[in-house]
């Protein structure tokens, strides 16, 4: 199906790529992901977006970039006064509330095991920086962060697997030992 052509400025138009491939990503992972699908989509040529994303690398580095931009801004903004518990619990509900994005991150966290994929560094880089600021958030106890950040991984990737998984309660159940 090629969806009929809008004309957009280069910002709007840029955003609208990135979402869409957003979704595209988490639907079906960045190796089976084209440009050619994206154009499709969004009723461009192939060229046409390249144009206003320079690659597939480029784009799914800007994809994980805007997510991770989107994330901290809500966070942040809402971390104020709240202990760290009241933090992992806003990350936990916020994850439940965009479960196509904790599938982004879960596909491509595995895809990119390997050192030669696009986002290898990006995951490595954002389990060192995750860890360190848990455990900045916990009194620089950085093996509790290292658990906190491996349940919470693991429970988001179980729940994908088994939707039937009540993953705040899951949460409430494990942070309730942590933190009593």
């Amino acid at each position: 199906m090629t969806v009929k052509r809008v004309r957009l400025t280069a910002d709007v138009r840029r955003a609208q790529l990135v979402d869409e491939a957003t979704a595209l990503i988490a639907r079906i992972g960045y190796h089976r992901f084209s440009i050619k699908a994206l154009a499709e989509a969004t009723g461009l040529t192939r060229a046409g977006v390249l144009h206003h994303v320079g690659s597939k690398e480029q784009l799914l580095l800007d994809v994980l970039a805007l997510r991770d931009e989107r994330d901290n801004a809500v966070i942040l903004d809402n971390a104020a006064g709240l202990s760290p518990r009241e933090i992992l619990d806003s990350i936990v509900r916020r994850n439940l509330g965009q479960p196509e994005i904790v599938r982004l991150y879960t596909v491509l966290a595995a895809e990119a095991l390997d050192p030669a994929h696009p986002a290898h560094a990006y995951f490595a880089d954002r389990l060192r920086t995750g860890t360190t600021m848990m455990a900045e958030l916990l009194g620089d106890d950085r093996e509790l962060a290292v658990e906190i950040y491996s349940f919470m991984d693991g429970i988001q990737l179980n729940w994908l697997r088994e939707p039937t998984i009540d993953m705040w309660r899951e949460w409430t159940r494990f942070s309730e030992r942590i933190f009593t």
